[in-house]
């Protein structure tokens, strides 16, 4: 049987049917954790409607947060169309001494093109820890290993990803490697992704709140987008907290950012869903003020679970489903449904 299905819906009468499930996801307890209810058969390849949603979309506002229930699989509507299909992976820790990082990160180019010639996939955004604390890995990444990917492609900056600050330098900014700063803002059609950083330029330990002023504005800058999806490498909850994971921000004086951030995020309508790396052993989903953060494993280094990534798919009413992909091994390790408000 496959991992329970979770529909996000607007409709308030939903948490009246299970009032424990909302209860459990405020204290930061994973959806794979939960009492499995109902599955569902994977959803419908994509067809040309997506592409030319890249070409022709409108933006519209998005309703109030969205509260959560299980649902049966007859009750998920058919013939919904794929308009965007992109993926997230992260912690490819290209260069790490003793891990076979050149065969690692081409099986991540493998999967991701094979992704893009079997289903299609408009995008990959790489959250962080791209290399292992070396500024010319970056390079060497990008030319040996990126440069044969099918698709575009966005680099979010991780605490292991070293710029070395030299004037003239080929890595002397994140911006010179990449085109982009490691504050980012992409548009596909009308959906936005922030890319925001969560790092020092050089230090490895330095797990900080992403920039709150640069995050708000943008999201009001976007906020009638149908969705913003929004890449942070470090999680922003502090470290082993109301049942978190390890591995977040912990420094007392980063804290209180980090609230604020999350606080930001979870009282902005129309970010749908948040994207975390960093901690290998993460393949599932956190919920907080009805926000979800989803995590994707790694890609390469020397410790964590299965490697792998994970999927979103945006569908033509702007519902979204993710699920995370055991690249090893083949499958879906669990699957999430997140419906439009109802008009």
């Amino acid at each position: 049987m496959r991992s329970p299905l979770l529909v996000f819906l607007t409709e308030l009468p939903a948490l009246a049917e299970k009032p424990n499930i909302l209860q459990k996801q405020k204290s930061g307890t994973p959806y794979s954790k939960q009492k499995p209810h109902e599955s569902i058969t994977p959803m419908k390849t994509p067809d040309a409607t997506r592409r030319s949603f890249l070409k022709t979309s409108a933006a519209t506002a998005l309703a109030s947060a969205i509260p959560l229930r299980w649902v049966k699989a007859e009750e998920i509507p058919a013939g919904r169309k794929i308009k965007l299909r992109f993926a997230v992976a992260s912690d490819l820790h290209y260069g790490q001494a003793n891990t076979p990082f050149d065969q690692m990160t081409g099986e991540l180019v493998t999967w991701m093109n094979k992704e893009k010639a079997d289903k299609g996939l408009d995008a990959l955004f790489l959250n962080g820890d791209l290399t292992h604390d070396s500024s010319a890995s970056l390079v060497t990444l990008r030319d040996n290993h990126l440069k044969t990917l099918s698709m575009p492609y966005y680099c979010g900056k991780g605490n292991h990803d070293f710029v070395d600050q030299t004037p003239g330098s080929p890595t002397e900014s994140w911006e010179k490697i990449w085109g982009h700063p490691s504050n980012h803002t992409v548009k596909l059609g009308d959906m936005v992704f922030l890319i925001a950083d969560t790092t020092a330029p050089a230090k490895a330990d330095a797990y900080l709140a992403a920039d709150h002023a640069w995050l708000q504005e943008q999201l009001l800058k976007h906020k009638d987008a149908p969705a913003v999806f929004v890449m942070i490498h470090i999680q922003q909850r502090k470290h082993k907290v109301d049942g978190w994971p390890e591995h977040g921000v912990k420094d007392e004086a980063q804290v209180p950012k980090a609230e604020a951030v999350m606080k930001l995020l979870e009282t902005t309508p129309n970010v749908r869903a948040v994207f975390h790396g960093h901690n290998h052993l993460e393949t599932s989903v956190y919920v907080s003020g009805e926000r979800r953060y989803f995590f994707d494993s790694h890609v390469g280094g020397n410790w964590g679970a299965k490697r792998g990534y994970r999927i979103v798919e945006v569908y033509d009413d702007h519902s979204a489903v993710t699920y995370q992909v055991n690249g090893e091994q083949g499958g879906e390790l669990n699957r999430h449904v997140c419906e439009a408000p109802k008009k």
